[in-house]
């Protein structure tokens, strides 16, 4: 079972390698255990000092465990991903559209008082050319900035989608390529024996084998091969190598909402970036979804239960 180093999923193997290490902050040596509970917990807030050295410890264990898997070719199976399911990532959406939109928000409210001071200078003062003037300038500068500001929100929207993105095409990617280590050689024993597996043995096959694409487009190919008839291998198999197209669809949905969220257009704004709003009962619908799909990483339930 994979287990948490520094909150990153790691195999058994390295997680026992570290267990047996000892880090030094300040005048003492401490286990990794101990040194993650200081970096993280509010009560070492009194201690900056020594925080910040344990802080600096678990950086330099994470640092470790990224180039770890990145020179292990053999061990692409526990490549470590920022989430340990697909839907963490459009909740990650969820999070940006929550910064975002009262922004905007934020932003056309504060043109709406100056259109309303605008227009109450032109009722008050219309026979004073002068002061419209200078107050015409200071609407048109608002104005101006509030257009800019609007283009400034929209780009900074946009790079955090597409951070988010990377990520979870990384995960995708890596999830549903063709794996060699991902292969269960004792079931590629089983379907090269010649025994005559009865369909409960290959649903079970099958089911046993939902977190693993590289291993359901195998036992589908094999009964496809041997002219097994599986209805189970076949939809399973079809599913692996849609190659997350599902998943895909979903972000850009999400994130295109993100996107309407701020965008210049008063009423798409207004529509996507309102409290309650469409986006959260949608977004929210749209995580019940994905957690339901057939074939989806294996939830790491220990760190599903910090």
């Amino acid at each position: 079972m994979n287990r948490l180093v520094c909150g990153m999923v790691v195999d058994e193997e390295l997680y026992m390698k570290y267990q047996d290490k000892k880090y030094r902050i300040g005048r003492e040596e401490f286990a990794l255990g101990t040194i993650e509970i200081v970096a993280a917990s509010k009560d070492y807030d009194a201690y900056p000092y020594l925080k910040a050295q344990a802080q600096g410890v678990v950086e330099q264990v994470q640092g470790e465990i990224r180039e770890y898997y990145a020179a292990k070719d053999g061990r692409k199976e526990y490549v470590t991903m920022k989430h340990d399911t697909f839907s963490e990532y459009i909740k990650d959406l969820q999070e940006i559209h929550a910064k975002s939109a009262p922004e905007r928000r934020e932003l056309k409210e504060k043109m709406d008082m100056a259109q309303k001071r605008w227009e109450e200078n032109q009722r008050e003062f219309k026979g004073d050319e002068h002061f419209l003037a200078r107050e015409k300038v200071v609407y048109l500068d608002a104005q101006e900035a509030y257009k800019n500001n609007i283009r400034e929100l929209q780009k900074r929207t946009q790079e955090e989608i597409q951070a988010v993105q990377a990520e979870y095409d990384r995960h995708l990617n890596d999830f549903y390529a063709a794996n060699g280590n991902r292969i269960d050689e004792s079931v590629v024993k089983l379907l090269k024996s010649g025994i005559r597996l009865t369909d409960a043995e290959i649903d079970n096959m099958v089911s046993q084998n939902k977190s693993n694409p590289t291993m359901l487009r195998l036992i589908s190919d094999h009964c496809d091969a041997n002219e097994i008839s599986s209805q189970s291998a076949r939809i399973y198999g079809a599913l692996a190598r849609k190659n997350g197209t599902e998943e895909r669809e979903a972000f850009r949905t999400i994130a295109g909402m993100v996107e309407k969220a701020v965008s210049e257009d008063e009423t798409t704004s207004k529509v996507w970036g309102t409290e309650h709003s469409h986006f959260e009962r949608l977004s929210n619908q749209q995580i019940e979804s994905m957690n339901a799909y057939s074939i989806q990483p294996a939830v790491n339930q220990e760190a599903a239960s910090i």
